[in-house]
């Protein structure tokens, strides 16, 4: 099933205290934007304070597109974002491991929240048929910390509540034994 959540990359600058995502590490702030001298070049630089683990992270203005840096969704999209974890496994779940981490990586570090509930919910019905390896566990926790972070600041909601809607969405969809979508 192929996804995408429409939301293009944007050009503009982001400002102090822009709620954003990360592909990799999920839903920060943007503390401050400095001029930092590296390698003897000055370049501008988002300080984004991160939801997870509170962690503080810089990002050149100038790669924050090609990175995939983005403002969070909206919360007229999380029902969208619900819809996805409410379809069955993805048929690649059952192929070859190797590609099926490599599928699910890419997913997951295109920043595409749509792509990374898919994500979520691929690991979370393959658990039920097959314990996940520690590399699939990995990726399905980083997943899910990322799915959780932005609904919960989309919707103004604690973690755990953003948690309960994720695995009953999820729940769902596979008592009702959805079909994919095209």
């Amino acid at each position: 099933m192929e996804v995408s959540s429409g939301f293009k990359k944007s050009k503009k600058m982001f400002k102090i205290g822009d709620k954003v995502s990360h592909p990799s590490f999920g839903v920060g702030d943007v503390e401050n934007i400095e001029e930092k001298k590296v390698l003897g070049q000055k370049e501008k630089y988002y300080i984004l304070k991160l939801m997870v683990n509170e962690m503080t992270l810089m990002v050149p203005v100038n790669k924050a597109e090609e990175i995939g840096l983005r403002y969070i969704i909206d919360p007229e999209t999380v029902p969208d974002v619900l819809n996805v974890l409410g379809h069955r496994m993805d048929d690649e779940m059952d192929g070859n491991y190797k590609q099926r981490i490599r599928s699910q990586t890419e997913m997951v570090d295109s920043g595409d929240i749509l792509k990374v509930a898919q994500v979520v919910k691929n690991y979370t019905h393959r658990d039920t048929v097959e314990k996940l390896s520690s590399t699939e566990r990995g990726l399905y926790e980083r997943a899910r910390k990322i799915l959780v972070g932005e609904i919960s600041v989309a919707c103004n909601i604690e973690k755990n509540k953003a948690k309960f809607i994720i695995k009953e969405a999820v729940r769902k969809g596979g008592r009702k034994g959805q079909t994919k979508s095209h």
